[in-house]
């Protein structure tokens, strides 16, 4: 075994485009209240999003995994995770949107890999959505 001096030590904010630092989640109630009431809304049975196009240069993410519906702790997290690493890869192509996500009814009886397929799908939709408004607009 190697001691842990030998390991070689990677920060996720040593330039990992996947990391998820602070300034990109959403934080503060204010922010949730704007992206709800000028968002876009998307879904399937897995999953729920909200994106916002403020049109500035931060992408951010908000989770709302209700403790309503999602009872035990171990799955909320599970299903943050998953959003979460799905935002990850998804960020470069979601510039200039804050995003909320929200878990359905089928999120709970079905595997991470489909949760992880589903929500990537929205994801690319949404994105796909706004680019094409943008055009239009311009």
């Amino acid at each position: 075994m190697q001691p842990l001096d030998a390991l070689p030590l990677r920060l996720p904010s040593e330039g990992s485009d996947n990391s998820f630092p602070r300034h990109r989640r959403l934080l503060a109630g204010s922010d949730y209240k704007l992206v709800f009431d000028q968002a876009k809304r998307m879904g399937n049975a897995h999953w729920t999003v909200y994106g916002w196009k403020h049109g500035e240069d931060r992408t951010r993410l908000g989770l709302a995994i209700a403790k309503r519906y999602v009872r035990r702790a171990h799955e909320r997290n599970r299903l943050k995770r998953i959003a979460r690493e799905a935002f990850r890869h998804m960020q470069n192509k979601l510039i200039g949107v804050d995003i909320v996500v929200m878990s359905g009814k089928m999120a709970l009886t079905s595997d991470n890999a489909i949760l992880n397929q589903q929500l990537v799908k929205l994801l690319t939709l949404f994105t796909q959505h706004s680019n094409t408004r943008n055009r239009i607009k311009s």
